[in-house]
Parts: C-alpha cells; sequence; structure tokens
C-alpha cells in the first residue's frame, strides 16, 4: 500500500504543477523535458520519507522575482483507509487566481529532510521570496493511505 501511495502522489504532484504551468499561460515543455528526474527526486524521496515540500516557482526571468508560487506540503501516515483522492477541481479554481503569467519561467523546488537521498540532477537551492504575495491555502489537495499534501498557492 505504502509504494502505491507514493506512486499515486507523485504523480498527482507532476499533474499539479503540470496543469498550473498551462493554466497561468505557460509552455508545459520544459516541464515535460525535466520531468523525469523530477519524478525520480519525487519517488525517491517519498519512498524514503524524506519529502517535506514541493513547490513550483513561477518568476520573472528579468527581475528574478515570483509571481506565483505552488507549495505542495507532504503529511506522512498510516490511515489504513483505502483512498487514492485528488481534489483536482479546487486545485484548477485555488491556481486560477494567479492569473497569465505570459512571460514568465518555472522551477521545480523541494524540501527535505536532513540527510536526504541524493537524487541525480538535483541540487541544493533556495526559495525565492513571496513576502509581497498573497496565500491561499488548501486542505488534503492530494490523499493516499500513506501520505497526503495540502496546497498553498501565491499570488
Amino acid at each position: 500500500m505504502k509504494a502505491r501511495s507514493y506512486t499515486y502522489l507523485a504523480n498527482e504532484i507532476n499533474r499539479v504543477f503540470y496543469e498550473a504551468i498551462q493554466a497561468v499561460g505557460l509552455d508545459p515543455s520544459e516541464y515535460a523535458q525535466n520531468q523525469q528526474t523530477v519524478e525520480a527526486g519525487l519517488r525517491t524521496w517519498l519512498t524514503l520519507r524524506q519529502l517535506e515540500a514541493a513547490y513550483l516557482e513561477i518568476f520573472d526571468p528579468a527581475s528574478g522575482r515570483v509571481a506565483s508560487r505552488i507549495d505542495l506540503g507532504i503529511a506522512y501516515s498510516e490511515t489504513g483507509k483505502e483512498t487514492y483522492h485528488t481534489a483536482i477541481d479546487e486545485v484548477r479554481a485555488a491556481i486560477s487566481g494567479a492569473g497569465r503569467l505570459t512571460g514568465c519561467r518555472y522551477r521545480v523546488v523541494v524540501s527535505t529532510s536532513a540527510g536526504a537521498a541524493p537524487v541525480k540532477g538535483w541540487a541544493p537551492t533556495e526559495l525565492q521570496s513571496v513576502d509581497h504575495l498573497k496565500r491561499r491555502d488548501l486542505k488534503n489537495v492530494i490523499e493516499t493511505p500513506a501520505a497526503s499534501s495540502d496546497m498553498s498557492v501565491w499570488y
């Protein structure tokens, strides 16, 4: 059940990020090119219970300033319920608040627990400030028997 939960969660994180990229009017081809690396990191760290959060940071390349960010916080649990659910309509509604961000770029960033396993293609980095943005929180956007994710959208 854990392996299935972590695979589902990794797939749904990818889905949320991909839909967000499209919703704000950006080209998802760069994400598609890096999807194998993103998935390798997510699956490795989820399986080892080392992934704390995954972020899609959308920024203005001229200024480097964040235009929007999606935070998916991970909570590990053993509910025992055989439930696999993504509140995709709520996710889409929240993302729509960011509007069109034409001309922006994006990147995926993660936070992991101390001593997390290294994964090829991933390197340490820092999130940019979102102090100038407002935040909208959604609970339990992705649910599985072994882990779940809440979401915050900054815009």
